[in-house]
């Protein structure tokens, strides 16, 4: 089955094809646990894996159909979790057992159990967990008083998301007599309460990380932890770790204390709380706000001028009702605020690794790196802007500079957010490592994840290296032990934080067609955001859904594909439809369980029209809800985060006269001409900045969707 890993022999080979084969033996079994549908009929029992990847029906022997987590066996049409079971070779059929009965299709909230167990996402903790948790009580601050630095009586607050609930990181910020600026962030503490290798410890190291659906979450750690404890809760004393730079006037972190403290937040602000007083509202702390926006702007252009990376990619947002039904999409969009925190939370996160990375010795740890794009994801990211008229010369290897200049030129286009999008996926994944290769986006030397131990297991982790290196005066004898062990969780961490993003997306993805599906019939505009053999995938400039217009579809002449050139071209008419064009198309059709919509060219092409232009219905009755809006809320903007047709609704040819595209792509050549570099000597060659690959307080994606923001990069 899909996934699997098996030992194969060559057939025979095929002149100008793969070669045939066979399957031999299956080594190892891909997905071992399988969400599907429960089927009978007579007296065999059968289930239908959900996944497309997997086609085949799985056989359960009749003394298998019982759950093995207890009750009765699935009634014909359940949901169930089964696990595979050893085949043999007589036997030609998948074999499976039942593990649970999941529930059935109409079920509240199923949709969202069915991608979690399919994702081997566990959503209650062991009772080994439970009773530890039982059994914590608040932390002595007496005692503690003792050894950490008291600042409880500092002006410190959290800006969070309006339904946040746990809060892991306060910022507090005044100017000294020299001028200069204190920037202290102060992270919650979640080692006074979790012990190294005791149950809680390895529970939250088996999941790595949170996972946030649209508003729900499957924590790390048990709520009483996450909400409670270790939360940093307005008008409560906290144990915090807390790093505390001082910044000059150019943004510079000249000195620094990363240190064991007691903290007591004097305010929950929202992130849109604190843009109202941005924006001039008055508040009692509202001078401290001004100040913390003014410092945020100055480390800005301080990443800035290294290099460092800045996508703006607009997210769905998808609201709810009470049964789980999507009701409203709209794009998310990021605040100063956002970027005021994520400013201070990359400053941190930046602190902390070099402080480990410039030390003399070497010292284990964990890094977040990010290498440089691949080659041909780079020659590909600009044969596409060269479609879209901007020639962007580049001498040497792309520097995160180049990025950055890109994004600049194409700022005001109509393409923007598609073009960023693009930018984006042309970049390497960032991971966690043992071995500092800096981070290219940011354009850091060195970074790691310190801001969010709550939902990251590898800020825990370095939360713990940091407190004990800091008694030491060398590393330990166990060294390289010790690292050996990290780079363990270093790779367990990127691969659940995979698989957490891949969850996260299908729900997201789910959800969105389930809204969609309401609208069929109705037009809306578009952008261009895939090009295929088979047809043209359009990104819905309102709602950022994306759906296919099929080949098929276009019958107003025979189109082919050019590769090279990202687009379809009509043999007959010569009518073009390339990667980033905007494009009005009607909602064919939509299938939520396959998590896809169909649509077709409508009459009349949006000839650049503007992103928050209303979308027109069928004479459908438009709720406010409907129209247009504006993620890092981390995906920038939450943080990362992209025509024409005759009056019989066939395609038109491109003309030089499609005024909106035209003075975009002129504009863009125009403006490429003063920014391209003309030789290396001309380029900067300082490190990059974080980019579409981590980002928000950390430097990873916001959580927009959950309403909960990633901080970072």
């Amino acid at each position: 089955m899909d996934g699997d890993t098996v030992t194969a022999e060559i057939v025979r080979d095929v002149k100008g094809k793969n070669p045939v084969g066979r399957i031999v033996e299956v080594t190892e079994r891909g997905a071992n646990e399988i969400v599907g549908i429960f089927r009978k009929q007579g007296g065999s029992a059968t289930v239908i894996p959900e996944t497309d990847e997997l086609k085949r029906p799985i056989s359960i022997a009749a003394d298998k159909v019982k759950p093995q987590s207890g009750g009765p066996a699935p009634r014909d049409g359940q949901y169930v979790l089964i696990k595979r079971e050893r085949t043999s070779r007589s036997k030609q059929e998948p074999q499976g057992r039942i593990i649970e009965v999941l529930g059935n299709a109409n079920d509240t909230g199923i949709d969202l159990a069915l991608i979690a167990r399919s994702k081997g996402l566990r959503t209650a903790f062991p009772q080994a967990v439970e009773k530890q948790v039982r059994k914590l009580r608040p932390i002595s601050l007496k005692a503690e008083a003792r050894r950490r630095e008291d600042l409880r009586d500092e002006l410190c607050f959290t800006i969070d998301p309006q339904t946040a609930k746990d809060f892991d990181d306060a910022v507090s910020l005044r100017q000294l007599d020299s001028g200069m600026f204190e920037l202290g962030v102060h992270i919650a503490d979640v080692t006074a309460y979790v012990d190294e290798d005791s149950p809680l410890d390895l529970e939250a190291r088996e999941r790595a990380t949170s996972v946030y659906f649209v508003q729900q979450v499957i924590p790390m750690l048990p709520e009483r932890l996450s909400n409670d404890l270790c939360s940093l809760k307005p008008d409560e004393d906290r144990p915090a770790y807390s790093v505390i730079m001082t910044v000059n006037s150019r943004g510079e972190v000249v000195d620094y204390r990363i240190t064991e403290t007691l903290i007591r937040s004097k305010q929950r602000f929202t992130y849109e709380e604190v843009e109202r007083i941005i924006g001039g509202e008055p508040h009692r702390h509202a001078r401290t706000v001004h100040l913390m926006m003014a410092l945020s702007l100055l480390l800005r252009r301080r990443r800035e001028e290294v290099g460092s990376v800045d996508f703006d990619v607009p997210e769905p947002v998808i609201s709810l009702d009470e049964n789980g039904i999507p009701y409203e999409v709209r794009p998310s969009e990021r605040l100063d605020a956002h970027r005021l925190v994520e400013e201070f939370m990359l400053a941190a996160n930046q602190t902390v690794a070099l402080h480990i990375a410039q030390a003399e010795a070497s010292w284990p740890f964990l890094y977040r790196v990010h290498e440089k794009p691949k080659e041909e994801d780079v020659r590909s990211f600009l044969t596409l802007l060269e479609g879209l008229g901007i020639h962007y010369r580049v001498a040497g290897e792309l520097e995160p500079e180049d990025y950055r200049k890109i994004l600049d030129i194409i700022e005001n286009m109509d393409f923007k957010d598609f073009v960023e999008k693009v930018a984006l996926r042309s970049m390497t994944k960032a991971v966690y490592s043992t071995e500092n290769v800096g981070h290219f986006g940011l354009a850091f030397d060195a970074y790691t994840h310190f801001t969010s131990p709550i939902r990251r297991y590898a800020d825990l982790v370095i939360h713990r290296l940091l407190k004990r290196y800091a008694t030491m005066k060398k590393p330990p004898r166990s060294a390289r032990k010790l690292e050996s062990g990290l780079q363990e969780i270093a790779e367990h961490s990127t691969a659940r934080e995979i698989r957490a993003t891949e969850a996260e997306r299908e729900y997201t993805r789910l959800k969105s067609m389930q809204f969609l599906a309401t609208k069929v019939g109705e037009t809306y505009d578009g952008v261009i955001a895939g090009v295929t053999s088979f047809g043209l995938f359009v990104e819905l400039t309102h709602y950022l859904i994306e759906g296919l217009v099929h080949v098929s579809e276009m019958r107003d002449d025979h189109y082919e594909f050019d590769k090279e050139n990202y687009q379809l071209v009509g043999k007959d008419s010569g009518a073009v439809f390339r990667l980033g064009d905007p494009l009005r198309v009607r909602i064919k059709s939509v299938s939520p369980e396959e998590r896809k919509a169909d649509f077709v060219i409508a009459d009349g092409r949006a000839d650049g029209a503007a992103d928050g232009a209303a979308p027109k219905g069928d004479g459908a009755a438009r709720r406010g809800s409907d129209a247009p809006h504006g993620d890092d809320g981390s995906r920038r903007g939450g943080d990362e985060r992209e025509r024409d047709a005759g009056p019989d609704g066939s395609p038109r040819r491109r003309r030089r006269s499609d005024k909106g595209a035209a003075r975009a792509r002129a504009k863009a050549r125009e403006k490429a001409r003063d920014k391209a570099p003309e030789k290396a000597g001309e380029k900067s060659r300082e490190k990059p900045k974080a980019g579409g690959t981590d980002r928000t307080r950390s430097g990873s994606r916001p959580r927009t969707r959950s309403g909960k923001r990633r901080k970072e990069g």
